[in-house]
């Protein structure tokens, strides 16, 4: 089961539960059957409605009675999302003339709820930076998209999972004395906290895991990139967290990842399987092709921040897309995110792209900052990645 149906399946749960639905048994029987089978991709006929639900033989002289069934579950639809479920962020639509469940995701709602979910864990910073971001998503409008680049992604019927890579901490005794949260760049995940802990058995009354995470300017400045290429009111987008999401969650969506390589979690074999392999304590990028191995040190200078971020890009068999944004400072994502919005950069390296033996390509870019702050990005190399993909992707 994906993470999509059980989405579904709370918010199905909650609508038949609610005070409208609460005295139409009938109603909550035909929302059921209409969900089931419009997530199946299924569309019944008024006879299929009929004989399922109300266990019905087919009858044309008594067919309006299915549509007169169907107009009433719209009306209690319409009042449960102005009373119970004006914060739903998935919305159940039932078009005049249908018989099939349309899922309208409301991303600026799903957004909401997970920054508030994460705000007591987030560095205050961020916090300012993503309300910012939602802001924007509300009063800006939205735009056609003039990059051809992105279009599978928001123009498709796909629903597009943009993740944020946001960091882990544990607990443990800080310098203070007191017993907090700490964070230790070659700790990135519960299985790496339990692998520590086996080797430093010493530390096991010390140490403990906790739910706090944090996301650095990084993820937020390109998510606000992102958004401000589309505009507002696009509702095939939701936003989540790397520490939430597993592989198998991306089986019907596209995924946009923004974040440091530190931070992918579940996704880091996927990456690896590209080519693109990370060592986090010499701060050193191997970047993989057929007959050699090209490493790319992060160490920056007392003056000068060098950052070597990568563009992994693959397209599957069905249709979606998947898209990587990985760096290890900040100012390479906040770079890469910037150049992959800038219409103009982006009719270059699309020439590049086009000469490639696939669509699908991986590449890396040298970035110059100071202060967190891009001032030059130059693309170092850009490599095709094999046209099939699907033995590394759900």
């Amino acid at each position: 089961m994906t993470k999509s149906k059980n989405h579904i399946d709370i918010y199905l749960k909650k609508i038949i539960e609610s005070y409208v639905f609460s005295k139409s048994p009938v109603n909550r029987e035909l929302l059921k059957y209409l969900v089931q089978s419009s997530f199946k991709g299924e569309k019944p006929k008024e006879f299929q409605i009929a004989a399922d639900v109300f266990g019905k033989k087919y009858n044309p002289e008594k067919e309006f009675n299915v549509r007169v069934y169907v107009h009433n579950l719209r009306k209690k639809l319409k009042e449960y999302y102005e009373q119970e479920g004006q914060e739903d962020d998935l919305i159940f639509e039932l078009p005049k003339g249908q018989y099939a469940i349309h899922f309208k995701r409301l991303p600026i709602k799903s957004m909401r709820k997970n920054v508030n979910h994460f705000t007591p864990v987030l560095f205050l910073f961020s916090v300012f930076i993503l309300a910012g971001v939602l802001l924007f998503h509300v009063f800006h409008p939205s735009k056609p998209i003039k990059i051809e680049f992105w279009k599978p992604f928001f123009l498709t019927d796909f629903t597009t999972r943009i993740v944020l890579g946001d960091h882990y901490f544990y607990r443990g005794t800080i310098p203070s004395g007191q017993f907090g949260s700490m964070r230790d760049s070659r700790i990135n995940s519960d299985a790496e906290f339990d692998n520590f802990v086996k080797k430093h058995p010493e530390l096991i009354d010390q140490v403990e895991k906790n739910d706090i995470t944090y996301v650095n300017n990084q993820a937020p400045m390109g998510l606000f990139n992102l958004l401000k290429l589309v505009g507002g009111k696009h509702q095939n987008i939701e936003m989540d967290f790397s520490s939430r999401v597993k592989l198998e969650d991306f089986r019907d969506e596209n995924l946009i990842f923004i974040g440091s390589f530190k931070t992918l979690q579940d996704l880091k074999k996927t990456v690896e399987k590209l080519g693109l392999i990370y060592h986090i304590e010499e701060s050193v990028l191997n970047y993989q092709v057929a007959d050699s191995t090209f490493a790319f040190n992060n160490r920056s200078t007392s003056y000068l921040s060098y950052e070597y971020a990568t563009v992994s890009y693959f397209e599957l068999p069905d249709g979606r897309c998947v898209l990587f944004f990985l760096c290890d400072r900040d100012i390479g994502n906040m770079a890469l995110t910037k150049y992959f919005t800038d219409e103009t950069k982006m009719k270059a390296l699309e020439t590049k792209i086009q000469s490639l033996d696939s669509k699908n390509f991986k590449a890396v870019f040298e970035v110059k900052g100071e202060n967190r702050t891009d001032f030059d990005i130059h693309l170092i190399r850009l490599d095709a990645l094999p046209a099939n993909v699907s033995e590394i992707w759900p």
